[in-house]
């Protein structure tokens, strides 16, 4: 009897949802871009607006290399960690520059849709991807 009753009190201790469990809300998208071979893998991103996201730039080659991202970042805040260089002008995150077998990882939350392009500006570099913001009809802003 008494087992059969811990049974039952487990089982409804189990069904019983928790404030533990991760709200889909709060969670952080991770999109990694790999530079190799003079290109970025993949050309092309898409992740919706509103949604907090770890960009990680992964440098694969032996020699160095920029992330110019055009227009993405404005008006947002941003958080770089890792072994590049970021750059900040005015206007806020401008670039990075990311060492032989660098890694960089820059976290934002886009807030606005849009196709914004990105490359490398070093000389000789003709590095181009594009990360596209769509819109996120099941996001709470």
């Amino acid at each position: 009897m008494t087992f059969l009753c811990f049974i039952s009190v487990l089982s409804a201790w189990s069904a019983t949802p928790t404030r533990l469990s991760p709200d889909p809300q709060f969670e952080v998208l991770e999109e990694i871009i790999h530079i190799r071979h003079r290109e970025f893998q993949p050309q092309e991103l898409t992740i919706p607006v509103g949604q907090k996201t770890r960009l990680v730039l992964k440098n694969l080659d032996t020699e160095l290399h920029a992330f110019v991202p055009v227009g993405l970042l404005a008006d947002s805040h941003v958080a770089v960690s890792g072994n590049g260089a970021p750059q900040f002008a005015q206007e806020g995150f401008v670039r990075v520059l990311l060492p032989t077998r660098g890694q960089t990882e820059i976290v934002f939350t886009p807030v606005r849709a849009g196709t914004y392009p990105y490359f490398c500006d070093l000389p000789g570099h003709v590095m181009r991807g594009t990360i596209v913001v769509r819109e996120n009809p099941g996001m709470v802003q």
